[in-house]
């Protein structure tokens, strides 16, 4: 079977909750959040989503080399299904999984038959940064991130296998894998949420924002004759920000202040070490910019139909709100 477009991997999801939107549901996921997902199924897919990425090229490059090299250390054979499963009873909840692994105890390939998977073992094959080493435990645990931990058993959940693989290759060099059993319990609870959060997508009832990208999505635009009447907290909240405001001015100039030091101690140096250790390196760099008011100058029709008009909402505090400082 042809692996789809990601066009049509893209609208395939916009179905339903998949392993990489549950932990974002939960507030659990450092690349998602409950209203982002929201956001992905129920408006248009913008084209540039669709355009490969190169993050994106290089994740299926890495994917088949921790995939083989999964199956040469185990001795485990593994093949891709190219089809999203969903949950027997319930068709929202969906997987895209990496790789299954054949047991061919019970069949020599590995298909979605009768609202499962025909072998009883998965795996999903991760890459990680040297620095993000520490969030994963030794190999042969279950010890990974929570947000990998809650894909592998929500599709444990859906593909009926007992078993997940989780293989990672951390910082280019350190293959680790680890072994997630299914727990029947955290998968009710998984799809109770995903019940409850696909509900909210069906009747078009956005969760609240939980960041203020989020904000900023939910609310892009002001309606110029309202004004809203406020609570203490959100009074406080202000005063608060602020308080921050004022506090990261501080922290600037104190920066500021750092690097001057830094820089009259390097003059015209490169490198400056301390006690055998490179401390730090001041070089120049180059980099290619339009210079957008030439280009209106000299040529103005080609730069009109190059412009474009940007709209953003801004935050902006007014002086009642350090009248309340001052007065402290």
């Amino acid at each position: 079977m042809t692996a789809p477009s990601r066009r049509e991997f893209l609208e395939a999801r916009q179905s339903g909750l998949g392993g990489s939107d549950i932990a974002a549901i939960l507030g659990m996921s450092r690349w998602g959040t409950p209203y982002s997902v929201y956001r992905s199924k129920v408006e248009p897919i913008p084209d540039e989503d669709t355009e490969e990425k190169e993050y994106q090229y290089w994740g299926q490059v890495l994917e088949d080399v921790v995939a083989r090299e999964y199956a040469k250390r185990t001795g485990n054979k593994v093949q891709r299904v190219n089809v999203q499963m969903q949950h027997p009873d319930h068709p929202f909840m969906q997987a895209n999984i990496d790789r299954a692994v054949i047991n061919p105890k019970i069949a020599g390939n590995v298909r979605w038959k009768d609202g499962r998977l025909t072998t009883d073992r998965v795996l999903e094959c991760k890459t990680a940064n040297a620095f993000a080493a520490g969030d994963w435990g030794d190999a042969g645990t279950d010890d990974v991130p929570d947000y990998y931990l809650i894909q592998c058993q929500w599709y444990l959940g859906i593909t009926q296998a007992d078993v997940a693989d989780l293989a990672v290759l951390i910082g280019g060099s350190d293959f680790r894998q680890f072994t997630i059993a299914r727990n029947d319990e955290l998968v009710a609870d998984l799809q109770e949420e995903a019940a409850l959060f696909w509900k909210r997508v069906e009747a078009r009832e956005p969760p609240d924002p939980s960041t203020v990208d989020d904000a900023l999505h939910r609310w892009p635009r002001h309606l110029n004759a309202k004004t809203e009447i406020v609570g203490v907290e959100t009074y406080d909240a202000a005063c608060n920000l602020h308080t921050v405001k004022e506090q990261m001015k501080e922290l600037k100039k104190r920066e500021d202040a750092l690097k001057l030091e830094i820089m009259k101690a390097a003059e015209d140096a490169e490198v400056l070490t301390h006690g055998g250790e490179k401390i730090a390196t001041w070089k120049a760099q180059t980099a290619d910019r339009i210079d957008a008011k030439a280009l209106r100058a000299d040529h103005p029709d080609l730069a009109a139909l190059y412009t474009k008009t940007t709209e953003s909402r801004v935050l902006r505090l007014t002086s009642a709100v350090s009248k309340k400082e001052s007065a402290q």
